[in-house]
Formats: structure tokens, C-alpha cells, sequence
């Protein structure tokens, strides 16, 4: 008798064609990479960049935190330093607010993200063999090392040395390496560019087309306030006083006073280099 077939799902289809498809190392500089990530990918504009360089400094990627297999589900807790632990849905939510410009694509241009997207991590190795990009809040939400790609896409950006991973930082380098950010905010930038690997013959390549979230003094202002109602946070804990206000997560909140006083001052005087 034969065994039951296994399922097939459509997206893995998709993923697989892609994958395979972009595996030829004979035109991995070539249009196809590109093209894909062009037509899909949407970025931060430079604005953003310039003035928030790290979107939210207090969060740390932890896939463990939502538990499972009998542990509990500890999403948005504090970790040991104090940083927020988030799954990646915080910083996948940071643009959902946000218009698209895409003046080369009609399907995206004045839209906003429904599901299927993702908020791709464009590097994730580091120059020092540390802990991958996404477990350091320096680079967790740094606008150079995001991107939203559809699912099937994204994923393509996780096999390391990959053409499409390569090719995204390449346009990640070419878009934002040259710029300079407000002051006051030199050397934690400095310091983010110096963890992130450059890619093999950046300075080469061209790329004309992209598209942006375009952002709102909604947006700003809000990236700011969330930034002080931490810090803030954070001093009334170290003072001894109870937090009364809802500080990003009730989990957070709870947790904070948990965590070790040498701990606290650390991440208050992290915190406070992006509060400029």
C-alpha cells in the first residue's frame, strides 16, 4: 500500500523556482537580481535615514521569545540588558502606516503594505564573527539594514552569500554609505557601518530605481517619543519609583524593574546617544 503523499505548499513552489533560478553564478551581477529586488523592495527614504538612523534602539530580535515546546510566550519582556525582546513584528510594523512611492511600479505607488510582506534584515553576518545583525540593537532597526520584500523574496535574503542577498546590499550600500546623518549622530552610525561587511564591488554598481515609505511627522514623531518614554522609563526605575504609564509592552513595563541596576545605566546611556 502506499504511503500518504506529503503536501506541497504554493509559496514553496514559488521560494523554490526563485531560489534556483538565482543560483547561477554566471550572471549574478547581471539584471534578474536587480530587477527583483527593485520591482519588490521598498526602503526607507533618506530623510529618514539622515534624522533616525536606528528606528528603535530599545528592541532586540529574540526568536525564542515567543515561546513554545512548553515554554511560555515572553514577547516584548525585557531581556537581561533591559532591551525589548521582539520576534521581528515591531519592526515589521514600524511603516505599516505609511503611503509607498514607487513612480516605476502603478501596483505599488500610493498604496500601503496589506500582508505577504516582510521586514528583511540586509545583512546578516557581521564583520567581527559576533552575534548575527538582527541580535545587536545597534542593528536590529538600523534603516540601512532594512528592507520589505514579500515573503517568498525575503527569504531568498536569508541564504548567506546568496546572489539576492549580495545584490541587497550592494543597493542598500549604494543608497545610503554615502550619505551623511544629522549631528550629533556621527558615531553610532559610524559604528553600525563598521559591524556591516561592504559588499564585493559596491562602488561598481548602478541601480536608478526605487521605492520608498514615504514618511509623515507622524512617523518622526512618534519614533521620538516612544525613545524618551523609555529613557524616561528607565530613570524612574533606577530612582525607585513604580512605573505607572504603559512603556512600549505590559510585559515590558512589569519587567523592567527586574532587571539589574549596572544593567539599567548601561542601556540608559546607550539609549541616550540616538536622543539628540
Amino acid at each position: 500500500m502506499a504511503g500518504k503523499a506529503k503536501l506541497v505548499h504554493g509559496d514553496d513552489l514559488i521560494y523554490r523556482f526563485l531560489r534556483d533560478l538565482l543560483t547561477d553564478e554566471e550572471g549574478e551581477y547581471g539584471a534578474v537580481p536587480r530587477a527583483l529586488l527593485a520591482a519588490t523592495g521598498v526602503w526607507f527614504p533618506l530623510p529618514v535615514y539622515r534624522t533616525q538612523p536606528v528606528l528603535a534602539p530599545y528592541l532586540v530580535r529574540d526568536p525564542t521569545c515567543r515561546g513554545g515546546q512548553g515554554k511560555p510566550d515572553e514577547w516584548g519582556s525585557p531581556d537581561s540588558a533591559g532591551f525589548l525582546r521582539d520576534d521581528n513584528s515591531l519592526i515589521k510594523g514600524l511603516p505599516r502606516s505609511l503611503a509607498i512611492s514607487a513612480p516605476s511600479q502603478k501596483h505599488l505607488n500610493g498604496r500601503r503594505m496589506a500582508t505577504e510582506f516582510v521586514a528583511a534584515h540586509v545583512w546578516r553576518q557581521c564583520s567581527d564573527s559576533g552575534p548575527l545583525a538582527s541580535r545587536r540593537p545597534l542593528l536590529n532597526s538600523f534603516v540601512p539594514n532594512l528592507v520589505w520584500l514579500p515573503s517568498q523574496i525575503a527569504k531568498l535574503t536569508d541564504v548567506e552569500g546568496s546572489v539576492v542577498q549580495r545584490t541587497l546590499q550592494r543597493m542598500s550600500w549604494a543608497l545610503y554609505r554615502p550619505e551623511r546623518v544629522d549631528a550629533g549622530l556621527e558615531a553610532v552610525v559610524d559604528e553600525a557601518w563598521s559591524l556591516l561587511p561592504e559588499p564585493v564591488e559596491a562602488s561598481e554598481q548602478q541601480f536608478d530605481q526605487w521605492n520608498y515609505f514615504v514618511p509623515t511627522d507622524r512617523f518622526f514623531g512618534t519614533r521620538v517619543q516612544r525613545l524618551q518614554t523609555v529613557i524616561e522609563a528607565i530613570e524612574q526605575v533606577l530612582a525607585g519609583r513604580e512605573l505607572t504609564h504603559k512603556v512600549i509592552t505590559s510585559r515590558y513595563t512589569d519587567g523592567l524593574a527586574a532587571v539589574p541596576e549596572a544593567e539599567l545605566l548601561t542601556l540608559r546611556g546607550f539609549l541616550r546617544r540616538f536622543a539628540v
